[in-house]
């Protein structure tokens, strides 16, 4: 059976490797990542994959990639930035809107079946009702969410030249992706207490990532243009997930409620001071419910996720605890790309009186 050829955008960043593996043990695919990243080098790909080294912003790189490596069956778009201080707001929108509008033209123009984009639940901004469905209104309330409204926008105009399917995520986790968990791992594990804004009983969804590449591939071969909520099903309370992973690792730790408003005053100056550990969309979110209804991609791809929010977090917990003694520092690599050493600095200030 002859393989098909897909291009794979970020593909050196964490959810693209997974997809890249997850392709792989398919044996069905030749892959080419497109990525300005070299996180490559550490896989064992060999001769199964092709990288390319390029940056999404940069027409003749993205030119380049398809006179060399054309025809594409698929094009997978995880590439893009992150809400970062050190990346400014015109990079972000030229890097998620543009960078986009330059893959799918060169997809219509190279005639590339399908173009998959993951965007992102922060789109929707703070939702008046809950669940949220595809059809509630994206009302974003920073860059990054209007970045990816803009982006979804754009493709839209492309939709008759080209299968397109868009997949609206929410926090993408999984096994060697910390974020913020290695500092309540991290408490956890050294059975201090860990905090949480007003009671948590708020229910924040996340998808695991192992998830999210089957409903990629699953959807390289649905003709038209449609969008997809995506994540986990029995989604908890935050103070649930808490005490479930505290039981797990046989913690003493204990779980205390901070005062909402004062809370959110405090991370409001400290984001303006550049020295906050959460950005805009974070700190405003984090005492407040974002759960999305999942019943269109579970109907239309026949998918459903084999991880619930506490799996991915038991999971990652281990994985942490396997790897504690690899990096010393909170801030080290294992963190998002967004959550520098200074920043993280804040909540060690935190540990000092837990």
């Amino acid at each position: 059976m002859k393989r098909k050829r897909i291009l794979i955008t970020g593909g050196a960043g964490f959810l693209g490797t997974h997809l890249v593996k997850y392709l792989l043990k398919k044996d069905e695919y030749e892959i080419v990542v497109f990525d300005k990243l070299e996180y490559h080098k550490r896989e064992n790909y060999g001769e199964k994959v092709i990288y390319f080294k390029g940056n999404i912003i940069d027409k003749q790189d993205v030119s380049k990639v398809f006179k060399m490596y054309s025809p594409f069956y698929t094009v997978y778009h995880l590439a893009g930035a992150m809400p970062n201080k050190a990346v400014s707001d015109d990079v972000l929108w030229r890097t998620n809107v543009f960078g986009t509008i330059n893959f799918v033209s060169e997809s219509v123009k190279n005639k590339v079946k399908s173009f998959v984009f993951t965007s992102s639940n922060v789109a929707y901004g703070i939702p008046q009702t809950l669940p949220v469905t595809e059809e509630t209104p994206l009302l974003p309330i920073e860059i990054y969410g209007k970045s990816k409204a803009e982006a979804e926008k754009e493709l839209a105009i492309f939709k008759k030249h080209i299968n397109i399917q868009i997949f609206r995520c929410p926090v993408i986790a999984g096994v060697g992706r910390l974020g913020l968990q290695a500092i309540l791992f991290e408490f956890i594990s050294e059975n201090r207490n860990v905090y949480i804004l007003g009671d948590g009983s708020n229910k924040y969804q996340f998808v695991d990532a192992t998830d999210v590449v089957c409903a990629l591939e699953a959807s390289s071969n649905i003709d038209g243009f449609d969008i997809y909520n995506i994540g986990a099903d029995e989604v908890l309370t935050l103070r649930q997930i808490y005490q479930r992973v505290i039981e797990f690792a046989k913690s003493s730790s204990k779980i205390i409620s901070l005062p909402k408003t004062p809370s959110l005053i405090i991370l409001s100056i400290l984001d303006k001071l550049n020295i906050s550990p959460l950005g805009i969309y974070q700190y405003t979110m984090i005492g407040r419910s974002l759960y999305m209804d999942t019943r269109k991609i579970k109907n239309k791809l026949s998918w459903k996720p084999k991880k619930t929010n506490l799996d991915t977090f038991i999971d990652n917990y281990k994985w942490y605890i396997r790897n504690k003694g690899s990096f010393t520092e909170i801030g080290s690599g294992n963190l998002s790309a967004n959550r520098s050493l200074p920043k993280m600095g804040v909540l060690r200030l935190i540990k000092m009186f837990s």
